[in-house]
């Protein structure tokens, strides 16, 4: 028996198939890009102690708000909703994990639509 922390597929299928399905929109890519730097940044300079270190409590909102305003207005999904972060269909972290590796592939090229 498989459970959402441990789905048949596993993270590369997910990431192949149903997390580049919900980013289709250019926007909502950029979106998620912008929530992603900013979000790490925010952390970076909490941790250099460059900026109070309690903003780092505000990373899961800096990191997620702007993705979530991207499906929102731009890559509607009607069966999983606009709140993605209640879905339960796969693990939490392995959405946190594709923002950085979507991130990643527009920046090196192998974002493809």
């Amino acid at each position: 028996m498989t459970t959402p922390s441990t789905p048949a597929n596993g993270y590369a299928a997910f990431y192949a198939a149903a997390y580049r399905d919900d980013h289709r929109h250019p926007v909502n890519v950029a979106l998620h890009m912008v929530g992603t730097v900013a979000g790490l940044a925010l952390l970076g300079g909490a941790a250099a102690m460059v900026i109070n270190p309690w903003l780092a409590l505000a990373f899961p909102i800096v990191h997620a708000a702007p993705g979530l305003i991207g499906h929102r207005l731009f890559d509607r999904n009607e069966g999983v909703g606009d709140l993605r972060v209640t879905r339960s269909d796969y693990p939490l972290w392995w959405f946190i994990r594709a923002n950085h590796r979507m991130t990643w592939d527009v920046l090196t090229g192998q974002w493809h639509r």
